[in-house]
């Protein structure tokens, strides 16, 4: 049956007068951010001594090498060395990094505090740290032990180092004693001494074996024993 005369040619009408949808705008990519040069070589510095912290774990400072370090870091081998020199240098750079991190970390959980409560939050920043940093210890204290037959730089730092803990821990006491919260019979230089003994005596410990060794009950008692040597309620 034929189609009405009026509705003759209304589809190929529809379809040539139909305008077609326009397409989706296409959204351009953002165009991304160059890092500065010091950006760049912030961040290649970084992946370097994560690289060579993991290197120094798994086989020893000696047997560490700035090719090694570059190579597991993502570039060239020749980037360590361009970079730093010589491993000595590389590993003393790594321990003034280290140095930074605890640095910053002591200085957040120590605040404005003084005295006996400084040296109580510095013994919690300290075990916070070894919770939350376990790996980047371990192999800053075969770094550090290493150091002691060889790495002259890496020694000349840990022991500028060591000096700086003793002093501020020293400061502290003494400030306590000055306001009347520590016992005046109590020997600042032997209790900063003892402190950095305690810290650096039980971090080895731990990470000789660390399944016989209970952090927080170590520390914990530490700070207990230190109340009581100030003369303080805890």
């Amino acid at each position: 049956m034929n189609a009405p005369s009026s509705m003759k040619g209304k589809a190929s009408l529809r379809e040539v007068t139909e305008v077609p949808p326009a397409p989706a705008k296409v959204r351009a990519k953002p165009r991304a951010v160059r890092r500065t040069q010091a950006e760049r070589t912030a961040l290649s510095d970084a992946r370097m001594f994560d690289a060579a912290m993991q290197l120094i774990v798994e086989q020893g400072t000696h047997a560490t090498t700035l090719k090694e370090v570059g190579e597991r870091a993502g570039y060239s081998r020749g980037l360590a060395s361009s970079r730093f020199g010589s491993k000595d240098a590389l590993f003393g750079q790594l321990v003034l990094h280290f140095n930074t991190s605890w640095t910053r970390e002591l200085a957040n959980k120590v605040g404005t505090r003084g005295g006996a409560q400084a040296c109580l939050a510095a013994l919690r920043a300290v075990e916070g740290f070894l919770a939350s940093h376990s790996g980047y210890m371990q192999a800053m204290y075969i770094l550090w032990f290493e150091s002691i037959s060889s790495h002259n730089e890496v020694r000349d730092h840990l022991a500028a180092y060591h000096e700086i803990y003793r002093s501020d821990v020293a400061h502290w006491v003494e400030e306590g004693i000055v306001g009347g919260e520590i016992d005046a019979s109590v020997d600042a230089e032997c209790y900063a001494f003892g402190f950095c003994s305690f810290i650096f005596g039980t971090i080895y410990q731990w990470l000789v074996a660390p399944d016989n060794v209970d952090l927080p009950k170590q520390f914990e008692a530490y700070r207990r024993s230190t109340a009581k040597a100030f003369g303080i309620a805890y």
